[in-house]
């Protein structure tokens, strides 16, 4: 309790010294307020305060110090998330995205509706080549198909798609 009481007699000089980090009044006397917290916290856990006082009147200035920028760094990652969080979601969309979007989704669904009109052969290879990642190659292992046909297929079915665009 006494290292407290040493420190809060110099409550003015460490929200001085956390104002010069670039904070205002309120936001370097929230991070002399958990700076309190923080060395008293540790106190309690390691009966050594050697690192924390010269002798028994005075404060390790340094000490306090590197604890004050460990928790300003702390607080500015927090507050930079926090930012960018609260930008990411209150931005609001533009129409050329929007129609961009909707642009998007009206291709997908015509190509599928293409894709479905398909003989199902054409069909059936143009699905195990895109949607399950078969290469060609390893296709025509499977089935004893010849690669140039299955090639071929490929080649039709994407003109049949860019010419229904």
């Amino acid at each position: 309790m006494r290292i407290l009481e040493l420190l809060s007699a110099k409550h003015e000089t460490w929200v001085e010294i956390t104002m010069t980090f670039g904070l205002d009044k309120m936001s370097a006397e929230d991070i002399v307020q958990n700076m309190y917290i923080k060395i008293h916290t540790w106190s309690e856990k390691n009966k050594d305060k050697q690192s924390i006082m010269f002798n028994e009147n005075e404060v390790n200035y340094y000490f306090v110090f590197k604890t004050l920028r460990s928790l300003f760094y702390d607080y500015t990652r927090k507050v930079s998330r926090r930012t960018k969080y609260v930008e990411s979601v209150t931005e609001p969309l533009s129409e050329e995205y929007i129609y961009d979007k909707i642009d998007i989704e009206i291709k997908e669904a015509h190509i599928k509706t293409v894709i479905d009109k398909l003989h199902w052969y054409d069909k059936k290879v143009f699905q195990l080549v895109y949607k399950e990642n078969i290469s060609m190659l390893q296709l025509s292992e499977m089935t004893g198909i010849s690669y140039y046909s299955i090639y071929r297929t490929i080649q039709k079915v994407k003109r049949k798609i860019k010419n229904n665009i």
